[in-house]
């Protein structure tokens, strides 16, 4: 574990020369409003970037680790999902996502409390409130209500208080927020639009270069053989647990993925969307892989290709 920062230095060392270090991009009050404070602080955006990247990976490690959604304990989490948030140019700004990933990481966290509890509806409400509190930093995060939804269906029968409790949670933050625009007396028509405009405003403004797709080929590769190898040893798990928690991560990615289409603006950053859910079908792959010595291989490959297209493109 003691590695995580060093890579994480070692990725964004890239961003000293960078001009724009802040991206709002699909992003909502909670982030634009602190973010404005901070555009002539280079230093601090940096930090507090790398900064959250580490503690949401220990946080995602802890949280696997703690339900048992890997079959063993296991570091590989935190270690690919550091690499999964700075693995493009684009990612190596403070963002949005950045902050949406925090709660995220506690819904998720959340949801996986319902397979023991006998009355879920407070932890329903717990997972539904910090999807929107996500849903203020980073907007797109709202969809990922579709994924406590189905989890309720998956890992809990139907108790009405459970589900009345999740649409409670996800709607109580956007209450504060137009609650906080009705004190301030900026609560009108023009600022509700502007809220609005990204859920039927699309536009694509993603930059490829060619070394894109090396990185690309070989995530690809990744994420096929993990998604194969869950497939192939879905009924291998001794415990029901396990199989249904990984059923989750697969609706998981399936949810981010297609909130990353329907987003304002299809760039770079929105596929720190699939960060946790690539980071924890990844990291069950590299864990059952018989041969490590290819697993550590395959990661080395990946990781130079990263820093490969990041001394690319910066230079």
């Amino acid at each position: 574990m003691l590695m995580l920062p060093l890579i994480l230095v070692m990725l964004w060392v890239f961003v000293l020369p960078k001009n724009e270090l802040i991206n709002s991009e699909n992003a909502f009050p909670l982030f634009l409003f602190p973010a404005k404070y901070l555009l002539d602080y280079r230093i601090a955006i940096i930090v507090i970037s790398m900064l959250l990247i580490l503690i949401e990976a220990y946080m995602l490690n802890q949280i696997i680790n703690f339900h048992g959604v890997i079959k063993e304990q296991t570091h590989l989490p935190s270690l690919i999902y550091v690499v999964m948030m700075s693995s493009l140019p684009e990612q190596l700004a403070m963002h949005p996502m950045i902050f949406a990933n925090f709660f995220i990481l506690l819904a998720f966290n959340a949801i996986l409390h319902f397979y023991h509890a006998n009355q879920a509806a407070i932890k329903a409400f717990d997972a539904g409130l910090f999807l929107g509190i996500a849903a203020l930093f980073y907007w797109p995060s709202i969809f990922l209500f579709a994924l406590l939804l189905t989890s309720l269906m998956v890992l809990r029968v139907f108790n009405w208080r459970e589900w009345f409790g999740g649409f409670l949670g996800l709607i109580l933050p956007f209450l504060f927020l137009s609650l906080s625009f009705y004190l301030t007396d900026s609560f009108n028509l023009e600022s509700f639009e502007r809220l609005a405009e990204p859920f039927y405003k699309v536009q694509f403004s993603a930059v490829y270069i060619n070394t894109y797709i090396i990185v690309f080929s070989i995530l690809l590769i990744i994420i096929i053989s993990s998604i194969v190898r869950f497939v192939m040893d879905l009924n291998t798990y001794a415990k029901l647990k396990t199989r249904r928690y990984l059923q989750l991560v697969i609706w998981f990615l399936v949810f981010a993925a297609l909130t990353y289409f329907i987003s304002e603006k299809k760039t770079m950053i929105g596929l720190s969307f699939l960060a946790i859910p690539l980071s924890v079908l990844m990291a069950n792959y590299f864990y059952t892989l018989k041969n490590q010595l290819i697993g550590e291989l395959l990661f080395l490959v990946l990781l130079v290709a990263v820093i490969y297209n990041q001394v690319i493109h910066f230079n």
